[in-house]
């Protein structure tokens, strides 16, 4: 009994120091995100495999010690993803059905505000032909003053989309036969990498139509060295890594692209030790005219999926190395931002995100868990 009555008392005495209830917390508050995004913000795109309909792309601050998951957006089913840098827009290119994973097949442009991340648009693609892959840069791409947005289509012919952004209407496909990817090229003209090892140049008019088509001459060879098709670029000029440990720069600031003097990434010795880029995303750039490049020691043929345990840089001007960052965990794929304090991010083995300086290569943290699933490829705010 006397048990009993202490445990009455101590719950009684519990009771009544009892906290006083919380205020209900109001539903239906939107956040907004600035109109001009910091220079610290990375657009993680998520391919999440173990649920390709439930992809999306992520924003973060990746200078934040914490309270860095800023929202995402829907981007199902190997989407593409590019943001506008001249309005206050987000385009995904994504599939859905019309019962979740099957179903009829929907195709479609969807446009998001800025700074709300809700949709405000939507244009439908039609015949079934987006190309689906893991994601790429250059299956969405912008042209003539960001007016057009072009989407990569196969089905298996490889053919190009343009829609007039602003009228939100298709204006044409080009058909890029035997070839890949859009790379803007001048002011409205786009180029495509071709399995002969050659550049198909397509010329558009003002009406989106093409004026000119023509094939250059052969640059690369696929069979011996094939470039990697997804380049990081400074100011104009787009810089291939070869799977062998080269780097192919193309000019694509006029109309007709100029292919320019190819450097190596490596020295005799490196090459003899196998040292070679590897990875999804394996390059990034800073404006100051810095090259990043993911690297591997013990490369095959093969390896240029694997990734790398450290990141080289390099001197575009002078095609000289000028550091090397040994990375605290295996990388797949990396993305530097813009600004005068610019960060290394990297979407290391785990498919979490590793944060370092990109001047001296020193680890800073790393996030990601619960909130992205599979980063494959990173967008810096320029």
């Amino acid at each position: 009994m006397q048990r009993l009555a202490l445990l009455g008392l101590a719950l009684l005495v519990v009771s009544g120091s009892a906290p006083a209830e919380l205020p209900v917390e109001p539903i239906g508050v939107v956040e907004t995100l600035p109109a001009a995004w910091p220079k610290t913000w990375v657009q993680a795109h998520d391919t999440n495999f173990r649920a390709l309909s439930d992809g999306k792309v992520v924003i973060f601050d990746v200078a934040a010690e914490n309270r860095n998951h800023k929202g995402s957006i829907p981007a199902g089913q190997f989407a593409s993803y590019i943001a506008s840098s001249t309005r206050p827009e987000l385009y995904v290119a994504e599939t859905y059905y019309s019962q979740r994973v099957r179903g009829t097949r929907n195709d479609v442009i969807t446009i998001h505000d800025k700074t709300t991340l809700a949709p405000i648009a939507e244009i439908a693609l039609p015949g079934g032909k987006r190309g689906q892959y893991v994601t790429f840069k250059n299956t969405l791409q912008l042209l003539n003053d960001e007016q057009w947005l072009a989407v990569y289509n196969f089905s298996p012919a490889a053919t190009v989309t343009l829609i007039d952004i602003a009228a939100r209407r298709i204006i044409g496909e080009v058909s890029i036969a035997g070839c890949a990817m859009i790379y803007p090229t001048g002011k409205r003209n786009f180029m495509s990498l071709c399995s002969e090892g050659v550049m198909l140049v397509s010329a558009l008019d003002e009406n989106g139509g093409v004026a000119k088509q023509w094939r250059t001459a052969a640059f690369f060879n696929t069979d011996v060295d094939p470039l990697f098709a997804m380049p990081t670029v400074i100011g104009r000029t787009a810089f291939f890594p070869t799977f062998l440990g080269d780097v192919q720069p193309v000019d694509l600031s006029g109309d007709v692209p100029k292919v320019l003097e190819r450097w190596p990434l490596v020295t005799d010795a490196e090459r003899k030790a196998n040292w070679r880029p590897g990875g999804w995303q394996i390059a990034g750039a800073h404006d100051s005219g810095r090259l990043f490049v993911l690297m591997h020691p013990d490369g095959y043929n093969g390896s240029h999926k694997n990734g790398g345990p450290e990141v080289w840089v390099f001197d575009v001007a002078t095609g000289k190395r000028t550091a090397r960052h040994v990375l605290k965990n295996w990388g797949v794929s990396i993305e530097v931002t813009s600004g005068d304090h610019p960060y290394l991010v990297v979407t290391n083995g785990d498919f979490q995100l590793d944060i370092y300086s990109a001047e001296d290569g020193k680890w800073l943290r790393m996030f990601g868990d619960h909130a992205v699933a599979m980063p494959m490829v990173l967008h810096a705010v320029q």
